[in-house]
């Protein structure tokens, strides 16, 4: 199943334990598969150098790039989509993974972000919360 996860989803999985937590390690073992392009990667990367997560990165005994480098392992590199929306006009990078999930045919876009999460779909992509996702994933993989 290919996915594609928002910035604060990626660092609250990378962070803590929980339902984004839970996306990482079924992208790990190979259920899902989550799809990034560098310019995601680039945002990842300036948001978790942020003073608010210093704390909890030296707790876990990680480095920023250690960080990244341990998700962009994770996740399978696609071209950053040739079209951006302009659906999201409050937080404009939003529409990059609008974009991303359409142009790659992602399954489903996973996102904490009110103004993702208040279109509840993208282009017929469901657009979920962590938790929501999660229930969605366990329910077609008990299936199997």
């Amino acid at each position: 199943m290919r996915v594609v996860v928002d910035t604060n989803v990626a660092v609250s999985g990378l962070l803590w334990n929980g339902p984004p937590n839970q996306i990482l390690k079924w992208a790990k073992t190979g259920v899902l598969k989550i799809l990034a392009c560098e310019k995601t990667i680039d945002e990842l990367s300036r948001v978790i150098q942020y003073t608010r997560f210093t704390k909890r990165l030296s707790s876990l005994g990680f480095k920023t790039e250690e960080i990244i480098a341990y998700f962009m392992n994770l996740v399978f590199f696609v071209p950053k989509p040739q079209e951006i929306p302009k659906t999201i006009k409050v937080d404009p990078f939003d529409n990059l993974f609008l974009a991303l999930s359409a142009e790659h045919k992602a399954s489903l876009l996973i996102s904490g972000d009110t103004h993702l999460l208040s279109l509840k779909e993208y282009e017929q992509i469901q657009i979920v919360t962590p938790s929501e996702a999660c229930e969605t994933i366990q329910r077609l993989f008990s299936h199997f």
